[in-house]
């Protein structure tokens, strides 16, 4: 089962390597289930396993969870329906899950290469074979688990990731999700879409929150924050 990382704690009382590992473990759990679709994964989210993981994150995150959670009967149906949902429209697919395409304030080429200079800048890039922009959910999911994993390692200025960290939520997911569940409700989409887009936005929402009383702990210990260059 997936463990949250919502709590009601101070933040004072964070142990940060648990926050990170449970963290990672709901943005691990939403990067599979809304991932490009495979047979193996489409096998997972008809599964028990699958179905018990939501229903505890609902919980937590206080999302309702329709009793319903239908999917087509076979994978190509399913995969079909991804496509038609994330990928494929004219002019652009219904919610696409791209940062540039819900930032109207800069191009996209400019919004995809700030993205590629905070991956850099923390020593990570797109994996071999990834054909998403930079700027795809995948993407930035999986960058903010190697951000917490560079935590776990203890390499990296501490106090450095968690200012990138605030830095890339609020230009990025925690701007754009809001926007894509907004749409996904107005187009209907399937019932399962919808609860991970909004366990995604609780989730982003709450590490804005954490990453901000981390920091603040930082800087009443070192009397000062650095910003984020990127």
């Amino acid at each position: 089962m997936v463990t949250t990382y919502a709590t009601k704690q101070v933040p004072q009382l964070i142990q940060v390597q648990k926050l990170t590992q449970v963290r990672s473990d709901v943005y691990r759990f939403c990067l599979q289930a809304m991932d490009k679709p495979t047979r193996v994964q489409y096998d997972w989210l008809n599964s028990r396993p699958f179905r018990t993981s939501l229903r505890a994150l609902c919980e937590q995150f206080e999302v309702r969870l329709p009793a319903e959670l239908s999917l087509p009967q076979d994978f190509a149906a399913y995969e079909s329906v991804y496509i038609a949902c994330f990928d494929v429209g004219m002019p652009t697919p219904p919610v696409p899950l791209l940062s540039s395409h819900y930032n109207k304030r800069e191009p996209v080429p400019a919004t995809i290469h700030e993205h590629v200079l905070f991956y850099k800048r923390f020593g990570t890039t797109l994996a071999e074979g990834n054909i998403e922009p930079a700027d795809h959910l995948s993407n930035e999911l999986a960058f903010l688990i190697w951000l917490d994993e560079l935590l776990h390692e203890g390499e990296i200025d501490p106090e450095s990731i968690h200012q990138a960290r605030l830095d890339f939520l609020r230009r990025h997911p925690y701007r754009w999700l809001p926007q894509a569940l907004q749409a996904a409700q107005e187009k209907e989409l399937p019932v399962l879409f919808l609860v991970l887009l909004r366990l995604l936005t609780h989730a982003i929402k709450e590490d804005v929150e954490l990453t901000q009383s981390l920091l603040g702990d930082l800087h009443d210990k070192e009397g000062g924050i650095r910003s984020s260059s990127i």
